[in-house]
């Protein structure tokens, strides 16, 4: 049930920068996808630009910056 409210809520920020805590990193870039298990970030550090695909269940936090 969390999971999938969670999800609806990710949803509605697609293409919005995020900072995405995990155990082990913070991820801080723009989710650019809403899976049924995952978000996809693009990370606004670094070379490149690659996508992070993060499972749901590894997330502990989420800042997101709006304006």
């Amino acid at each position: 049930m969390f999971e999938s409210l969670l999800l609806s809520q990710l949803a509605r920020y697609v293409g919005q920068r995020a900072e995405i805590g995990l155990d082990t990193r913070i991820i801080d870039g723009v989710i650019t996808l809403v899976g049924p298990d995952h978000v996809t970030v693009v990370e606004s550090m670094g070379y490149g630009a690659m996508p992070v695909f993060v499972p749901l269940t590894s997330i502990n936090t989420i800042r997101f910056f709006t304006v």
